[in-house]
C-alpha cells in the first residue's frame, strides 16, 4: 500500500512538472492584467511585467560589506530595444506568444577586483543581457 500512495505522489509530482513547463494559453493570459513598469501592480501579486521599449529602466548598483570602510551606491538608467512583458518565469516580445525567460534572454555576470590584471586598473562590475536567436527562424 505504501508503494502505491509513493507512486501516485511521484507521478502527480512529475505530471506538475510538465504542467509548468508549457507556456501560459492566450485564454489565460486574457485574464491577467498588464502592469507598465512604473505603475503600481496589483495587490494579489498576479500580473504582466511589461518594459516598455525606450522607457528609462533604473538599476542601482552598490558595493558595500564588513571588509569595506566606503560603501558605494549609484543608479544607472538602461532602456530596452523592444517591449518586453514578463509573467512569472516566462517572456513575451508581443504579449500573447510566450516562452521561457531563460530560452528568450541570456547574459553574464562579471565582477573584477579593483587592480585586475596590472595592479592600476579600476574594479568593474557589469551585466550583459542579450536575446537568444528563435529557434523558428
Amino acid at each position: 500500500m505504501r508503494r502505491i500512495i509513493l507512486a501516485t505522489l511521484g507521478l502527480a509530482t512529475l505530471g506538475l512538472g510538465a504542467c509548468a513547463g508549457f507556456p501560459p494559453s492566450a485564454e489565460e493570459m486574457a485574464k491577467v492584467p498588464v502592469v507598465r513598469y512604473g505603475t503600481r501592480a496589483p495587490t494579489n501579486g498576479d500580473y504582466v511585467l511589461l518594459y516598455p521599449a525606450g522607457a528609462p529602466l533604473p538599476v542601482v548598483a552598490s558595493v558595500g560589506g564588513t571588509l569595506l570602510e566606503r560603501p558605494a551606491q549609484a543608479t544607472l538608467e538602461v532602456a530596452v530595444k523592444r517591449d518586453v512583458f514578463v509573467y512569472r518565469n516566462w517572456t513575451s516580445f508581443d504579449g500573447k506568444t510566450w516562452q521561457a525567460g531563460g530560452d528568450a534572454v541570456g547574459g553574464a555576470f562579471e565582477v573584477i577586483l579593483p587592480g585586475q590584471p596590472d595592479g592600476l586598473a579600476p574594479g568593474t562590475m557589469s551585466a550583459r543581457f542579450d536575446l537568444k536567436p528563435d529557434p523558428k527562424s
